[in-house]
C-alpha cells in the first residue's frame, strides 16, 4: 500500500530531474549565445576574405539543432514538473486533502435521482477524491458513468479486470496525467471541429478543381523551366503565377476560415496522439485494455498525421510561401485538398477513437483508487435484488476515523428503517450505501471487505430543496422526488431507493401517516428501500411485516456529562435522543427544565 513518504520520494526525484534539466536548458541557451557569436565573428571577417561565408553554415546548423534540443528539453521539464505536481498531490490526498484535483463542479445537478444527495460533484466530492484523468474527455466520462451506471454484468467484469491491471502501471498512469496537462493548454472549442467533421468536401474530389490544382502548376512550372534558359519566358511565367494567385484569392476567406478553425485544435489533438502513442507502448493482458489498445495503434498514426497535414495548411500563413506556393504549385488547393481527404478516410472513426481515449482515462482514475486502497473490494453482482456488504465504509472518511459496519438487504426484509439521534451516523450511512453501491456501479473498488450487488437503478431523497426559479417549495419538491419513484416503481422498474427523513415539511401527525403509508407500498413493489428517520413510532411496522421491513438504528451514550457516538449499526429501534440533552448543555434551555 502506497504511504505518503512514497509519494513524497517520487515527487522529490522528479524535481531532482527537473532541476538536471533546467540547467541543460541554461547550457544550450549559452551555448546559442556563443554560436551567434561564431557567426557574428565570420560575417565580419567574410568582409575581408569569402571563405569565412561558407563557414557560416556549420554554426548556424548547430544552432537550429540545439534549438529543436532546447525546444524537446523545456517539454521534458514541463513533464516532469507535472510529475512532481502529481506526485505531491497523491500525497496530500492519502490523507483527504485532495483539492489539488478538479472537483467536477461543472457537472453538478442539484436535480439529478441521485449524484447531489451523494455528493459526487464539488468541492470534497467523490469526484475530486478519485480523479486522476488526464483529459477533459476522460474527466466528461468518468462523470456520465457516475451518474448513469448503466453498465451490464459483463461490461463491469471486463472493467474491473482493466482497472486491476492498469493498477500495476503507476508509471503510465502518471504520465498520462501530466501530458493531459499539457494537453489542457490548449483546450479549444470542439464545436467547429464537430461541424467541419460532418461537412462535405469543397476541393477534394472535385473535377475542376483536381484539374485546376495539378493541370496548372505543371503547366507553370514547364514555364518556369523554359524561363531559365531564355529569359523572355518570365513575362509568361508572371502571368501563369499572377492566374494561380487570383485563383488562390478567390477562396482566400474560405480557406482561411478553415485554417483558423483546424489551427485552434491542431495542439490538442496532437497531445492526443501523444496519450495514443504512450498507450502503444504498453502490454495488456486483459480484453477490454486490449481493444483499447488496438485503437490507440490506428488513432495514434491518424491524429498525429492530421495534425501534421493542419501543420501544413498554417504555412500558407507565410506572406512569401503564400506567393509563391501558390504562384508556382496552388498550394491551397493541394492543402486543403489532403487535409479533407483525412476527413473522407477518418471522420467516421475520429470520435471512436477519442471514446476510447475518454474511457480508459476514466479508467486511469479508478485504478488509481484500487493502487492507493488495496484493501477496497470489487463487487460482485447478484442476478436477484440484494445488496450484502461486509466492513461497509464512507471512501471519504479517512482510514484513522472511518468506522465500517457490515449490512444486507434484501434477504428476506427489503425495507429498513435506520433510526438514531441527531448526528448519530444514519446520513452518513446512506451516503456510504450510496457511494459504494455507485463505485461498484461503475467497475471501481468498494470501500468494503466484501460487496455484493444487484445492477438496478439506484434513487435517493436527501437534500430536496426549495427552488425559486421553479416556483416550488420544499415540500413539493420532496413530493416530486417521491412521486418519480413511485411511477418507476409502478412501471416494474427495479430500485435501491435511500431516503432520508422523508416529508419533512409537514406536521408530526401527518408525516407519520404519511411515511407509514408510503413505506407499506414501497414494501411490495420491487425495491430495496433504506429510510433513515427520527420517527421511532414506525418501528413497529416491523412486527406487522417482520418478512419485509426490519429495524435497525445508531445509538449515542451518554457518560459523565459527554455525548458520544459509536457510529455502529444496531438491530431494533433507537431508544435514546440527544436534542434536550445538548440544548441543556449548551445553556439554550435550562438544566432543570
Amino acid at each position: 500500500m502506497p504511504t505518503q513518504e512514497f509519494y513524497q520520494q517520487r515527487a522529490h526525484q522528479f524535481a531532482q530531474q527537473r532541476e538536471h534539466v533546467e540547467k541543460v536548458i541554461k547550457q544550450l541557451a549559452w551555448s546559442r549565445v556563443v554560436l551567434m557569436a561564431i557567426v557574428g565573428f565570420l560575417i565580419y571577417v567574410g568582409f575581408s576574405d569569402s571563405i569565412f561565408f561558407a563557414l557560416i553554415l556549420l554554426p548556424l546548423g548547430i544552432f537550429i539543432f540545439l534549438i529543436n534540443k532546447q525546444t524537446a528539453r523545456e517539454e521534458q521539464k514541463k513533464l516532469l514538473s507535472y510529475l512532481e505536481e502529481l506526485n505531491e498531490s497523491e500525497a496530500k490526498g492519502l490523507v483527504f486533502e485532495t483539492t489539488d484535483f478538479s472537483d467536477g463542479t461543472r457537472f453538478s445537478d442539484p436535480h439529478h435521482p441521485y449524484s447531489h444527495d451523494l455528493d459526487l460533484f464539488g468541492n470534497g466530492s467523490l469526484f475530486q477524491y478519485i480523479n486522476r484523468c488526464g483529459t477533459e474527455l476522460g474527466e466528461d466520462r468518468l462523470a456520465r458513468d457516475l451518474k448513469a451506471l448503466n453498465y451490464s454484468r459483463e461490461e463491469l467484469v471486463e472493467r474491473q479486470a482493466a482497472v486491476r491491471e492498469l493498477g500495476t502501471q503507476l508509471e503510465f498512469r502518471q504520465h498520462v496525467w501530466a501530458l493531459g496537462r499539457q494537453l489542457r493548454e490548449f483546450t479549444f472549442d470542439q464545436t467547429f471541429l464537430r461541424i467541419w467533421l460532418s461537412g462535405k468536401p469543397f476541393i477534394y474530389g472535385k473535377t475542376v478543381y483536381t484539374i485546376l490544382r495539378w493541370v496548372l502548376p505543371i503547366i507553370t512550372l514547364l514555364i518556369a523551366g523554359l524561363a531559365i534558359y531564355d529569359v523572355s519566358y518570365f513575362t509568361l511565367l508572371f502571368v501563369a503565377m499572377t492566374i494561380q494567385i487570383a485563383i488562390a484569392g478567390i477562396y482566400a476567406k474560405k480557406i482561411g476560415d478553415l485554417q483558423r478553425g483546424l489551427s485552434k485544435g491542431k495542439d490538442s489533438l496532437a497531445n492526443y496522439a501523444r496519450i495514443f502513442e504512450l498507450l502503444t507502448k504498453q502490454k495488456y493482458e486483459t480484453a477490454l485494455m486490449k481493444k483499447h489498445f488496438q485503437t490507440a495503434h490506428e488513432a495514434f498514426e491518424k491524429v498525429a498525421q492530421f495534425s501534421k497535414l493542419v501543420n501544413a495548411l498554417e504555412s500558407r500563413m507565410n506572406p512569401i510561401a503564400m506567393m509563391f506556393g501558390n504562384g508556382l504549385f496552388l498550394y491551397d488547393f493541394h492543402a486543403v485538398s489532403r487535409v479533407e481527404a483525412w476527413r473522407e478516410a477518418n471522420a467516421k472513426q475520429l470520435p471512436g477513437w477519442l471514446e476510447s481515449l475518454a474511457e480508459w482515462d476514466a479508467l486511469i482514475s479508478l485504478a488509481t483508487i484500487h493502487y492507493n486502497n488495496p484493501l477496497y473490494t470489487f463487487a460482485e453482482y447478484s442476478e436477484s435484488n440484494r445488496i450484502k456488504g461486509k466492513a461497509i465504509g464512507h471512501p471519504l472518511i479517512s482510514d484513522k476515523e472511518r468506522i465500517t459496519n457490515d449490512f444486507e438487504i434484501g434477504n428476506p426484509a427489503t425495507v429498513w428503517l435506520i433510526t438514531g439521534a441527531n448526528m448519530a451516523g444514519k446520513s452518513t450511512f446512506l451516503r456510504t450505501l450510496g457511494v459504494n453501491y455507485v463505485l461498484g456501479g461503475v467497475g471501481a473498488p468498494v470501500c468494503a471487505s466484501n460487496w455484493t450487488m444487484p445492477l438496478i437503478v439506484l434513487r435517493t431523497g436527501m437534500r430536496t430543496s426549495d427552488s425559486l426559479q421553479d416556483h416550488q417549495s420544499y415540500f413539493y419538491a420532496e413530493l416530486h422526488r417521491l412521486q418519480s419513484i413511485m411511477e418507476e416503481l409502478r412501471a416494474g422498474k427495479p430500485m435501491v431507493i435511500l431516503l432520508d427523513e422523508i416529508l419533512k415539511g409537514t406536521n408530526s401527525t401527518d408525516k407519520q401517516a404519511g411515511s407509514r403509508e408510503l413505506i407499506k407500498q414501497l414494501k411490495d413493489l420491487q425495491a430495496l428501500v433504506v429510510l433513515a428517520t427520527h420517527d421511532i413510532a414506525l418501528g413497529d411496522l416491523e412486527g406487522q411485516h417482520p418478512t419485509q421491513i426490519a429495524n435497525a438504528c445508531f445509538e449515542g451514550k451518554i457518560e459523565n456529562d459527554q455525548l458520544t457516538f459509536d457510529y455502529t449499526l444496531h438491530r431494533g429501534v433507537a431508544q435514546k435522543a440527544n436534542a434536550t440533552f445538548l440544548m441543556r448543555k449548551m445553556g439554550i434551555i435550562p438544566k432543570g427544565d
